[in-house]
């Protein structure tokens, strides 16, 4: 993509931004500011199922200027002065400022009666100089981010203060170019958002396929015209005829042994019931150090069956790779004769098994399931001979191995559309590209 450039140059005397346009200037956002303030705090105190919006750093995007209300919260507006002092208005631009640096918003014309959080600045510009989806974009730039992070403090909570956000720089075009550079960056971003949702269905879409051809594999086989039979079990259903129904505690017993100082405390990958072989095994967490006490951990070895009691529903165990040692949260269940691990995870991690789980785990809400262990031995799943149980761990690999290919392509696209719309951003804001006079035929072709 090739734009023109402005006739001539000179220093900006910013690091960040370089030379910029002749007749372009910088300076510090609180040159037009009306008003800056963040939220009050304790507002948690008026949290309600109904009420005003209450603007969270989760509603700020992480590269985009429109709020996110997938993920609302409403509160019942305290009596006084900080209800209007924390009232949003159409233009107020809202920055991030306890986390997500760089994160930023645009208020629209047609938002509902808005608040805003403690961990968010409301900016009111006056409007002399700067419009606020210049700001926004400015805020987005490289030049924005850089010294947002440079201005950063704290240890693990980093925060920014109202005065480094009032003197956030920010480059002043003439308003007409302004508004021509918002248009030009509203539609091109547009565009590269629409790519970037593409990508991100395709990626959805892959992670549905690979999930549905392993439940395909662990369930019936490798072979469409196998004989079946009727398993017996409402969630297997039909099952290859040559498969053995077994409850799971025919096939693993459960070990408890205690740990050793030496040995990695491990733990299980989640990620939403979908088996990854490299992801799905657990990992080396850390060391135990000397002043706790190894008798509280259970010992585990290679070819185990781990799972976190409170977690098995969600897709939180994993067969053990290496010898260890994991919490007194999990369960360890070991094979009780020739029998591949991997393959019963798999069948685990089904969609259909996982509720199955679910069913099992005792407890009043979700947070609070814990699936024990005499309860999970009750599960009963069909196993094929051992011979076809490598055949059918080696087909998944490769299925799987051409499922990752895909997503790793689609993640590639996606974060090369991202550099693409950054570039994009940080140079439409620095003045390195001139659009205007371009016509939207023209801006297409460039």
């Amino acid at each position: 993509m090739t734009f023109p450039v402005y006739p001539a140059y000179r220093e900006s005397g910013v690091e960040w931004f370089g030379a910029i346009p002749l007749g372009w200037k910088v300076i510090a956002l609180k040159r037009d500011l009306h008003f800056l303030t963040s939220g009050s705090r304790g507002w948690a105190d008026h949290y309600a199922d109904e009420g005003a919006l209450f603007l969270r750093i989760g509603n700020l995007p992480r590269d985009g200027l429109e709020l996110d209300l997938a993920d609302i919260q409403r509160v019942e507006v305290p009596a006084g002065a900080e209800g209007e002092r924390t009232r949003v208005q159409p233009g107020d631009v809202l920055f991030s400022i306890t986390a997500f640096m760089g994160s930023v918003a645009v208020v629209p014309n047609n938002l509902e009666c808005a608040y805003v959080s403690q961990h968010v600045a409301l900016a009111r510009l006056r409007g002399d100089l700067l419009l606020p989806r210049w700001v926004g974009y400015a805020t987005l730039s490289a030049a924005g981010k850089a010294y947002l992070d440079a201005q950063c403090y704290g240890g693990t909570k980093i925060q920014l203060s109202l005065d480094d956000v009032a003197n956030l720089p920010v480059t002043v075009p003439p308003a007409e170019e302004q508004r021509a550079l918002i248009a030009f960056l509203d539609r091109e971003t547009g565009k590269i958002d629409a790519l970037v949702a593409e990508q991100e269905r395709l990626i959805a879409l892959l992670r549905e396929k690979r999930q549905a051809v392993i439940s395909q594999a662990v369930t019936k086989g490798l072979d469409p015209n196998t004989p079946m039979k009727d398993s017996g079990v409402a969630w297997l259903g039909q099952v290859p005829a040559h498969w053995k129904v077994q409850r799971l505690g025919a096939l693993f017993r459960e070990v408890i042994e205690e740990g050793e100082h030496d040995l990695p405390v491990l733990s299980v990958s989640i990620h939403n019931g979908v088996s990854d072989r490299e992801l799905a095994d657990v990992e080396m967490d850390r060391k135990v150090t000397r002043s706790e006490d190894r008798t509280k951990y259970k010992k585990v070895a290679v070819g185990d069956l781990v799972y976190n009691m409170m977690r098995a529903w969600q897709g939180g165990f994993g067969t053990v790779a290496v010898v260890g040692m994991v919490s007194p949260a999990y369960v360890v269940a070991r094979p009780r004769g020739d029998l591949r691990t991997a393959f019963v995870e798999f069948v685990l991690r089904t969609p259909q098994a996982i509720e199955e789980m679910r069913r099992y785990s005792k407890g009043v809400t979700d947070f609070r399931l814990r699936l024990y262990w005499d309860e999970f031995k009750q599960i009963v799943i069909a196993v094929p001979p051992l011979t076809e149980q490598v055949r059918v761990l080696a087909a998944i690999d490769a299925q799987a191995a051409r499922f990752d290919a895909l997503t790793t392509e689609a993640h590639r696209a996606i974060a090369f559309l991202r550099e693409r719309r950054a570039a994009l951003i940080s140079a439409a804001v620095t003045g390195k590209i001139d659009v205007r006079g371009l016509s939207p035929k023209a801006l297409e072709a460039a």
